[in-house]
């Protein structure tokens, strides 16, 4: 009996120290949006002692994302042909990492043509792709838009169809030190 108390205990305690190993808490702490007219628009972000710039340029027909720290270019990836952009940069109280919710529409109907998570590593002193909605699993079909947000200190990835709401595909995101990236938990179609 004495050792199935001790059991218990180091299962009871390795399960806190998970906890408090993957505990993540997000705000938005920016949110920045417009309209991509003529040659692009940018938008500028503090984050420790340093600028993060996030710009949305089109050249020759082509859009593109571009990323910045302290006016150097860190990034570039061609992206969809979107009009209207928003960035909402979100911070972890609980470990300090910032990150950033890049998205964009077609049109002013807030379709989500693009929606990205991103930021820059510190460790690899690096732009990370972080969450690509094109990489998870989604069970509802090509037609569910895939959206990334912050929700009651929440980092979710929800996929959805409007005619179907209130179903979600929902994977909600962590911050977790020990690998230097975001995990994530599956919750499956969650109704709304």
């Amino acid at each position: 009996m004495k050792f199935m108390r001790i059991c218990l205990l180091v299962c009871g305690l390795m399960l806190a120290f998970v906890g408090v190993t993957y505990a993540s808490s997000f705000s938005v702490s920016a949110d920045k949006y417009g309209k991509v007219e003529g040659n692009g628009i940018e938008f500028s972000f503090s984050e420790n002692n340093k600028t993060i710039q996030i710009a949305f340029l089109t050249k020759d027909n082509e859009r593109y994302l571009i990323a910045g720290k302290d006016g150097e270019p860190i990034y570039a990836a061609k992206i969809p042909n979107v009009k209207y952009v928003r960035v909402k940069q979100v911070y972890d109280t609980e470990t300090g990492k910032y990150a950033y919710i890049i998205s964009g529409s077609i049109n002013s109907m807030g379709d989500s043509d693009l929606s990205l998570l991103m930021g820059y590593d510190e460790q690899k002193q690096a732009w990370q792709l972080y969450v690509n909605p094109i990489n998870y699993y989604n069970p509802l079909g090509k037609y569910a838009e895939g959206y990334i947000y912050v929700e009651n200190g929440e980092l979710i990835l929800a996929y959805s169809i409007i005619s179907k709401h209130p179903k979600a595909q929902e994977y909600h995101f962590f911050w977790d030190e020990n690998n230097n990236w975001f995990g994530y938990k599956d919750y499956g179609i969650v109704q709304h």
